[in-house]
């Protein structure tokens, strides 16, 4: 046999995959993180401030910005086509116009893409709501649309928090075979690591590197207690005279404020955190407050949120870099899934 003597990591073969709607490179972290290997050899994103902080940790600019310009002949052959699509059109926090908005029309111009270069799998993700987007017709539509161009998909939807992310982010992820270049494929999603994570588990206490405002530190006042609404040196707005929610477990001396347009919401510091997210208007206002130590949470504490590495590093402003995770994948949550394509594909096969 050629391969007496010649260790198996040796002559696996080199899985290559291409990233659409890039962003920050979450796919890429995630699997670079797996056990194979695996090189990127396209990426396209148009925000160029995401190219700024891809460029800084990957030391790469994107191959293409916008994709509705991308000619599909001109991308290098590939065994993987991963794309986080953009989600505002199908969001419950948007106007959910779905494949009407200019950014919903993405999925169809990947399922172009997709049609001519015919990876042997794709790997998608996007926000739950995809999933009951107008009564489904929407996730029926796409999944349709790509069992038509030759692939056998399947579709969950999968929480971080069962991946070791101190938060609880649901997404939908989909998945297909090509089913020309890959045969019968017994494919099942990760069920999780095992691992669970907390609020508290991730916090870098004494972090004031985002410190709250004078207005902010009484509203911590107000809200555990120590002040009165007639105390308050600022006329309070209707939707923030009451905590909107607060979680079980939620010791309001030592906690976490959600900041919403729709008012406060008080978590427990021993509960994974619901979905990060930040307003568009960004800033230190919609950045989550921890009331014991009176400061917003940190770009490292947001980091470790997401999933990504400490040494992840950002050169673009504070309110870019928070919109740039909140809009990131999860990395370990794409690593496992990622394990799962590989092994039901057998791509690592010489």
């Amino acid at each position: 046999c050629k391969f007496i003597g010649i260790k198996r990591e040796d002559i696996i073969k080199m899985i290559k995959y291409a990233e659409f709607c890039a962003g920050i490179g979450g796919f890429r972290l995630g699997i670079e993180q797996s056990l194979y290997k695996a090189e990127c050899v396209y990426s396209n994103e148009i925000d160029e401030k995401c190219e700024n902080t891809y460029f800084l940790n990957f030391g790469e600019k994107f191959n293409s910005k916008d994709i509705f310009e991308v000619n599909a002949n001109s991308i290098p052959q590939i065994d993987i086509l991963c794309s986080g699509f953009p989600c505002q059109p199908f969001s419950i926090a948007g106007k959910q116009r779905g494949l009407e908005d200019t950014r919903g029309k993405i999925i169809l111009k990947l399922s172009e893409i997709i049609h001519i270069i015919q990876p042997k799998v794709i790997f998608l993700e996007n926000v739950a709501n995809l999933k009951n987007h107008n009564k489904g017709e929407t996730l029926r539509f796409i999944k349709k649309m790509l069992e038509n161009n030759g692939y056998d998909v399947y579709e969950n939807i999968i929480n971080s928090m069962e991946f070791g992310i101190p938060q609880s982010r649901p997404r939908l992820y989909i998945i297909g075979f090509n089913r020309r270049k890959n045969g019968i494929v017994n494919f099942q999603f990760p069920k999780g690591n095992g691992k669970k994570k907390t609020i508290r588990d991730i916090l870098a206490k004494g972090d004031y590197s985002i410190p709250i405002s004078k207005k902010w530190e009484e509203y911590v006042e107000y809200y555990t207690g120590r002040k009165r609404e007639s105390d308050l040196s600022f006329e309070i707005p209707k939707t923030r005279k009451k905590l909107e929610r607060v979680s079980e477990l939620c010791d309001l001396e030592d906690c976490i404020l959600q900041i919403r347009s729709s008012g406060i919401r008080a978590y427990s510091l021993d509960l994974p955190f619901p979905t990060f997210a930040v307003s568009n208007s960004g800033g230190g206002a919609m950045i989550p407050v921890l009331t014991k130590e009176k400061r917003h949470i940190s770009i490292l504490e947001m980091k470790r949120l997401m999933g990504f590495p400490d040494e992840y590093k950002f050169n673009v402003s504070r309110t870019d870099s928070i919109k740039q995770l909140a809009n990131a994948v999860c990395p370990p949550v794409i690593r496992e899934i990622f394990d799962e394509i590989v092994v039901s594909s057998n791509l690592d096969a010489v």
